[in-house]
């Protein structure tokens, strides 16, 4: 048996910790004095002790290894909660690529000003196309996945480049989103619909660096359009000309987008 001082240079868990999981109940030692409260640790803690740096190591919280102990006997019950896991991870991966790219833009002392000299704007037509997409309610930064499977799907069919319908007339924090690709014909793939996308009058915007300054790109497009007495006719598009690249990654201030804005002439009340 091991004094907990011992247990703790040979497990790498502070004594500190071995309290707290001691209370929590998640690691017991096999035996407490009971007139001096020491605790003595044996070969079952530590192979407990074992599995705990692990868990801790891969992210996992007192509370969801204590889960995990009552609810898993064996290495093959554990992918449940790795799967959940390692949604948790990418769902912070992808925020931190976000908190990545604004240092970038801010910390590189690029302003507004700077950004727009960036910008093209132009009123244009489109016609007609045949599209696949895959309409999904989430995050924005989840897309990736629906264009992944989508590519999968249709991928065969595919011309053009990729781009993004945009349902809400606002921000929200579940959007309502479409990922879409342009195809040669008409085809029928299960999960996927296929439609013919409108064509008609856009105002354009082609925005050149890294999707976290969009933001100014919408902001130009707007104005431009409260100018010409202009209001959308339909969702939003986002057409990723140039992005980050399926094999070599690319630096985002080479990013090239365009956004879309379907437009029709804004009604003025009669006299």
């Amino acid at each position: 048996m091991l004094t907990i001082g011992e247990f703790s240079s040979a497990t790498r868990l502070t004594v500190k910790a071995l309290r707290i999981y001691h209370e929590e109940g998640l690691l017991v030692p096999e035996r407490v004095d009971a007139v001096t409260g020491y605790r003595y640790y044996g070969d079952g803690s530590f192979r407990r002790a074992q599995a705990i740096v692990i868990l801790r190591d891969l992210g996992f919280s007192i509370q969801e290894m204590g889960a995990i102990f009552a609810q898993c006997a064996d290495d093959d019950e554990l992918g449940s909660f790795f799967r959940r896991r390692l949604a948790e991870v990418e769902r912070e991966l992808a925020r931190m690529r976000e908190v990545r790219g604004l240092i970038r833009v801010y910390g590189e002392g690029e302003r507004e000003e700077t950004m727009r000299e960036n910008l093209e704007i132009r009123e244009i037509t489109a016609n007609d196309a045949w599209m696949c997409g895959i309409r999904y309610r989430g995050a924005y930064a989840n897309i990736g996945r629906y264009f992944s499977d989508l590519f999968k799907k249709a991928g065969r069919y595919y011309v053009g480049k990729p781009f993004a319908l945009y349902y809400d007339c606002e921000h929200r924090e579940e959007a309502d989103i479409e990922a879409g690709i342009l195809v040669r014909r008409e085809v029928s793939i299960p999960g996927v619909d296929c439609r013919v996308l409108p064509g008609g009058n856009f105002v354009s915007i082609l925005h050149r660096g890294p999707y976290e300054a969009l933001g100014v790109a919408y902001k130009a497009l707007f104005e431009y359009l409260s100018g010409k007495n202009l209001e959308l006719g339909g969702p939003l598009r986002e057409l990723y000309l140039k992005g980050p690249g399926m094999i070599f990654p690319r630096d985002p201030s080479r990013f090239v987008t365009e956004i879309r804005a379907p437009v029709v002439d804004r009604a003025t009340p009669d006299d």
